[in-house]
């Protein structure tokens, strides 16, 4: 009698599960891990004769690599919305950025993420390349704060890298003197950190020495023929430019415009009004027109005119004419061009308009006629208070000045001879100078105030005063070493006076 030997169900641990349930002899189950899950032992079992499954159990490890930590300008996307074994997530940058690194990473079965945490750097572009001869600027750079970087290109200015540039920096190429750009003059800083366009390059130009020209000249503003340099022209005395004064060497290698010319200045036929007659001398500058009336009439005007160096012939506005109720004066009875007219009313008219009129070079004089019109009461009442407040200001001014002679003739003092104290007065005037007036004796120095006030310095320097002192500016009569004058006593005795001054 036989007997069928059968395994018994395998165990399934936590977070596991098995393929195969075959149970006879030989037959072989597999066990696996649910998601997020790491299997430890052996995987395969099989049913063996004495109806065991061959080898342990295994078990199953729950891993959990947990969120990574956000990056700069960037971002983080979990795949499936988890961090456990066998997860995945993507990075991506903000714009302007780019990935340095991985753009996927993986939970790994050590609870880790595969591979290193990349960065979101800021895309930039590196100093653009600049040839021999260049000049270049650079805007709109952040670094920079607006301000505009100029270089020259020369072999030993190459790029170095020390300087990057944001996305949208504006790079103008620009060449030395005489130089002209071949190429796009202007590159811009894209997203994919590169500058666009091709590097221009910069080709020297000289247009050579510009064509002479008679009865002229021209100067080369920078003493150059190169691209860009400036040729201007100018005529002798007398002649006239027909053409463009200035001329610029161009880029392809001539000046622009064509070569002017020195024409000379000439006059036309003088114009003349009715039975005028003229004889020109020349049509040329400083010629003379002279003018001539026939019998039975009179000039009015300029008898001759001269030709000017604008071409044209000096300019005679005539007289303006008589005004009613007024007169014209023609200052220096020039009529020509510059001269000038005055215009008077008669008393009691005013002037309305203005009061000198000058002749123009259109031949007209300037403004309009003035017109002398009849005062109206109220400015004749004005005028008529004025004359008298004027009058008697002058009448009062006068009686003041007649006060002033009598005021001073009646101070004038009659000095007081005694010819038994003259030598003691003399003595006591010095001693007494405080309290003498300028009418008193004399010690035969000037006593005017303002005889040696110092010339220079004048108002510059403020003067200190210390002590008693007569006068002004650096002369001072210092008495005593203290600055102050003490009197000498005076006696009961009767004494005499000479202008004040008391004398023994």
């Amino acid at each position: 009698m036989f007997t069928v030997i059968t395994c018994e169900e395998p165990e399934v641990p936590s977070g596991s599960y098995v393929i195969g349930y075959d149970l006879n002899v030989h037959s072989v189950i597999e066990y696996h891990c649910e998601t997020g899950y790491l299997l430890h032992g052996e995987a395969t079992h099989t049913c063996g004769k004495d109806g065991e499954w061959t080898g342990d159990v295994p078990t199953c490890e729950y891993i959990d690599c947990a969120k990574v930590l956000p990056v700069l300008n960037g971002a983080v996307e979990y795949v499936n919305g988890t961090t456990h074994l066998g997860s995945e997530i993507t990075y991506g940058c903000t714009k302007n950025y780019r990935l340095n690194g991985v753009s996927r990473r993986y939970c790994l079965d050590n609870g880790q993420w595969s591979d290193a945490t990349p960065k979101c750097e800021e895309i930039r572009c590196p100093e653009p390349v600049l040839a021999e001869h260049g000049i270049l600027s650079v805007t709109g750079n952040d670094r920079m704060y607006g301000r505009t970087l100029i270089r020259t290109g020369t072999a030993e200015n190459s790029n170095t890298g020390a300087t990057s540039y944001k996305i949208g920096a504006l790079a103008k190429y620009r060449c030395e003197r005489g130089y002209k750009v071949v190429g796009e003059p202007l590159s811009t800083c894209e997203d994919n950190g590169k500058w666009s366009g091709e590097v221009p390059q910069c080709v020297y130009v000289d247009c050579g020495k510009p064509e002479h020209i008679q009865h002229g000249r021209y100067t080369l503003t920078s003493n150059a023929t190169y691209y860009g340099a400036a040729a201007l022209y100018e005529c002798d005395g007398n002649f006239e430019l027909d053409g463009f004064a200035r001329r610029l060497c161009l880029e392809n290698a001539t000046w622009s415009g064509n070569t002017p010319v020195c024409r000379e200045i000439r006059c036309r036929d003088p114009e003349k009004d009715g039975v005028l007659s003229t004889q020109v001398s020349t049509h040329s500058v400083g010629g003379v027109a002279h003018y001539s009336c026939p019998k039975g009439f009179y000039m009015e005007g300029n008898e001759t005119r001269f030709c000017l160096q604008n071409g044209t012939w000096t300019i005679d506005c005539k007289h303006p004419g008589p005004i009613e109720n007024g007169r014209v004066i023609v200052v220096n009875g020039s009529t020509t061009y510059g001269g000038a007219a005055e215009y008077h009313c008669l008393p009691q008219f005013e002037r309305v308009g203005p009061f000198l009129r000058k002749c123009l070079d259109t031949g007209y004089w300037s403004g309009d006629e003035p017109k002398c019109e009849l005062m109206t009461n109220e400015v004749a009442e004005a005028q008529g208070v004025g004359t008298s407040v004027g009058i008697g200001a002058a009448v009062i001014i006068f009686i003041l000045i007649i006060l002033g002679l009598v005021y001073l003739r009646l101070r004038k003092a009659t000095p007081v001879k005694n010819t038994e104290n003259v030598q003691a007065a003399e003595r006591k005037e010095d001693q007494n100078a405080a309290v003498m007036s300028y009418a008193t004796l004399n010690d035969g120095t000037p006593s005017t105030m303002y005889e040696n006030v110092p010339e220079d310095g004048l108002y510059d320097n403020p003067y200190s005063i210390s002590g008693s002192m007569y006068g002004y500016g650096n002369t001072r009569r210092v008495y005593g070493r203290t600055g102050h004058y003490e009197a000498e006593p005076i006696s009961n005795r009767n004494g005499i006076t000479i202008n004040g001054v008391s004398v023994r």
